[in-house]
């Protein structure tokens, strides 16, 4: 394969054209054709006024292209464009109406390859302009991709259609693909960015971004130049990459939910706890809500590499409202690996009932096969907006079930009512939620935090709830921490465990978890907890727990403190024995917000329980360094 030049775009004269970066001009190109509408999820991205090339629409927000395209010495651009741009999505023809025209607002470059996103003021709602597929399968040698770009022709400097041509894959690199072109099939200036495509069942797939070209046959290039091949930026094996980078940020943990909802269990059955994430993406084309599983493996070395599981667009349903969703974990099928199951809110029925569905997600060991609805409320009105999930072995028998925190409302004479209900697991399926207990006092619903746990290490999950008891006359805090304890059939009354007394405890800067963190045989509860803000400006945190002695538990000890600044609002912590050694440990997803380059990072910290305490936390990924 003959030498391939360095990069180059088109310009508005002859000789900025010739400084400037590559850019493909496939087979047809050189012809004039112009490619088919069915490819209108390609872009043309004007850099300024003196330079353009060519992008791939890959979310409804975010079009990816080569980093040259806006590298002026060499480093790749990140945040706001130095220079004004303009991207036009799902016209083939420019000089037709219709399509997006928008301003890009947004440089996320890749760190090691020639790869740009470029986000767009707002999200493209169109449902005839649909981001492509990017592919999880490599180029093969000999495979024909379909290149597509805007950039010049055999006699057009500065074409107003988009152009396709033919190429045949002479080899692949870890990170390249290298492509033979033809007489009719070149790759020329302003063509940089533009996709290789392949077709999978009629449905176009993106296989590689065109970065550089030997340009033979391209106006304005040397006559006896005959070197038609071409360097693509693989981006079949960038899938968590794009995805992370295109999704919403990843989210502030809230007191019931957030962008991203945190689980754990033994998804893959190897005995070491895994984490998972439900989460929210921007709207796709046509408002589809879009949502997806990710999935974090423990592995021996304490090492993450996450995995989209699950993604609604991919494996359906179609629409899939994560903020509708509340998501709990456990092995409710009893084959070793544990599950997903959501409560989905489904609205409103016409005539005021409010409509519940209760879906699987079940383990595979390596993802979680598509949701399948294991109940629906029907015609009973089941009010998604008063409902806590949690997930625990309640009878015993193996498989784990599900229970519901329920807010009743308030009775005639004032009373809070909240109500427990629980779905059992029959192996298969789920019986019909039946009342496991009712308050008769005065209880109420939003003033409960519910987690579930052996706390007496008698082989059934019971409940815990930290409650909160508002303020006493001098302005303290009061919280109760009550038990109820499972006797496989249902749930004794519940016992008060622990009240905060003299000490203020502010229930609503809490966040509670349970697990055997001594590895006795009875769970324990942990709290992770807000302290405020110091005097120099950080933020503190501070980890405790509640050690079960089977009867009850020993007062609150502190097992960490933050010693560098760790704002609790943006924490979302699990509890798993995550290196299998018997011992719960602890997991935090932590939101670090946006970076100055626009993009978002968070990170997971892991607490590994020692017995009697906890090892500082260890930061276990970050998605700043993703790979793929």
């Amino acid at each position: 394969m003959s030498a391939i030049p360095s990069r180059l775009l088109w310009g508005t004269t002859v000789a900025a054209a010739l400084a400037t970066v590559v850019a493909t001009a496939p087979a047809t190109a050189l012809n004039g054709s112009q490619a088919p509408a069915q490819l209108n999820f390609v872009a043309k991205i004007n850099v300024g006024e003196q330079s353009a090339c060519t992008g791939t629409l890959v979310a409804p927000q975010w079009v990816l292209t080569a980093s040259t395209c806006f590298s002026s010495d060499g480093a790749p651009s990140a945040g706001k464009p130095a220079v004004a741009t303009t991207v036009t999505v799902g016209r083939v023809d420019l000089t037709q109406a219709g399509g997006s025209v928008q301003q890009a607002v947004d440089l996320v470059p890749h760190p090691n390859r020639d790869l740009t996103l470029v986000q767009l003021a707002k999200a493209i709602t169109d449902p005839a302009i649909r981001p492509v597929r990017v592919s999880t399968t490599p180029a093969a040698q000999g495979e024909e991709l379909t290149k597509a770009g805007f950039g010049r022709t055999k006699t057009e400097w500065v074409p107003k259609k988009l152009h396709t041509g033919v190429f045949s894959v002479a080899s692949t690199t870890d990170t390249s693909v290298n492509l033979t072109g033809s007489d009719t099939a070149t790759v020329c200036k302003g063509d940089a960015g533009g996709p290789a495509l392949r077709t999978v069942n009629g449905t176009p797939e993106l296989v590689g971004v065109s970065s550089r070209s030997g340009q033979a046959g391209c106006l304005g290039t040397d006559p006896a130049n005959v070197n038609t091949s071409a360097l693509d930026t693989r981006v079949d094996d960038l899938g968590p990459w794009i995805t992370m980078a295109t999704g919403a940020r990843w989210g502030q943990a809230a007191e019931r939910a957030a962008a991203s909802q945190e689980l754990s269990g033994d998804f893959d059955g190897d005995g070491k706890t895994d984490t998972a994430l439900l989460h929210t993406y921007s709207p796709a084309a046509g408002g589809v809500r879009h949502a997806a599983l990710w999935k974090f493996t423990s592995t021996a070395a304490g090492t993450y590499n996450p995995v989209r599981a699950w993604d609604n667009l991919v494996a359906g349903p179609t629409s899939w409202d994560a903020e509708r969703s509340k998501a709990v974990a456990g092995d409710f099928n009893g084959d070793g690996k544990a599950d997903i199951a959501i409560l989905y809110n489904n609205g409103q029925n016409t005539d005021g009932t409010f409509r519940t569905t209760l879906w699987t997600f079940l383990s595979n060991g390596t993802g979680f096969d598509a949701p399948v609805v294991k109940w629906s409320s029907g015609t009973s009105s089941w009010n998604w907006d008063r409902l806590e999930p949690f997930a625990g072995d309640f009878d015993g028998d193996g498989k784990a079930d599900i229970g519901v925190l329920y807010d009743i409302g308030t009775a005639a004479d004032g009373r809070g009512v909240t109500r427990l209900w629980t779905f059992t697991s029959n192996g298969d399926s789920f019986n019909a939620p039946a009342v496991k207990w009712t308050s008769t006092t005065s209880w109420s619903w939003d003033r409960s935090l519910p987690v579930p746990g052996d706390f007496n290490g008698d082989g059934k999950t019971d409940v815990a709830i930290l409650y909160n008891n508002g303020q006493s006359a001098d302005g303290r805090s009061q919280t109760r921490l009550w038990t109820l304890s499972s006797n496989g059939a249902g749930f004794t009354a519940p016992v008060e465990q622990w009240f905060s007394g003299t000490t203020s405890w502010d229930w609503t800067r809490s966040k509670p978890f349970a697990g055997d963190y001594n590895g006795d045989g009875k769970a324990d509860v942990g709290v992770l907890y807000d302290i405020g803000t110091a005097s120099d400006g950080s933020g503190v945190t501070r980890l405790w727990t509640f050690t079960s002695n089977g009867d009850g538990f020993a007062a609150p000890a502190v097992k960490w403190t933050s010693s560098f600044s760790w704002a609790w609002g943006r924490s979302l912590p699990v509890p798993g024995d995550f290196n299998g050694d018997g011992k719960t440990d602890l997991h935090v997803l932590y939101d670090y917000g946006q970076r100055p380059d626009n993009s978002y990072r968070a990170g997971m910290w892991r607490f590994t329980s020692t017995g009697s305490t906890f090892t500082n936390p260890l930061l276990i990924w970050d998605s700043s360094n993703i790979t793929p």
